[in-house]
């Protein structure tokens, strides 16, 4: 008897690497790997917080004794900053345009000026050649 060696392919992840659903499955894997580790450091916190292990519980600690309308106050605040940016920006964004069309309105001057020139030319090319004024037509 002869004994003939058999060659095992162990490397499974380039024949998986090929396949279209691989990626997306190893990113689902991962994921869920993940979510289930932060998952259970959670559970244990909150084990030792309802056994007393880490502070008193929740519903033990005492209600602030005083309501505080500062919060009130500091969505008022932002608001206002918020109003102010977008007046600026606002402000910004028209000077910006108003430039930009006294740039066209200038370029259409321009235009305008070397239509005039070119037709003057024209003309006067015409009446060089003969032809009448009517271009060619």
């Amino acid at each position: 008897m002869s004994f003939v060696p058999v060659v095992v392919n162990m490397n499974f992840l380039p024949m998986f690497a090929e396949t279209p659903w691989f990626a997306p499955a190893m990113f689902a894997l991962g994921c869920g790997l993940l979510v289930a580790i932060l998952l259970r450091r959670s559970w244990r916190q909150s084990g030792k917080r309802a056994r007393g292990g880490s502070g008193p519980a929740l519903d033990a600690q005492a209600r602030p004794k005083h309501t505080w309308d500062g919060a009130e106050q500091d969505a008022a605040a932002r608001f206002d900053r918020q109003q102010v940016e977008l007046n600026d920006l606002a402000r910004d964004l028209t000077g910006q345009i108003d430039s930009k069309l006294v740039l066209l309105q200038q370029l259409l001057a321009q235009s305008d000026e070397r239509i005039q020139r070119l037709e003057t030319l024209l003309r006067e090319a015409d009446v060089k050649t003969g032809d009448g004024g009517d271009g060619g037509r």
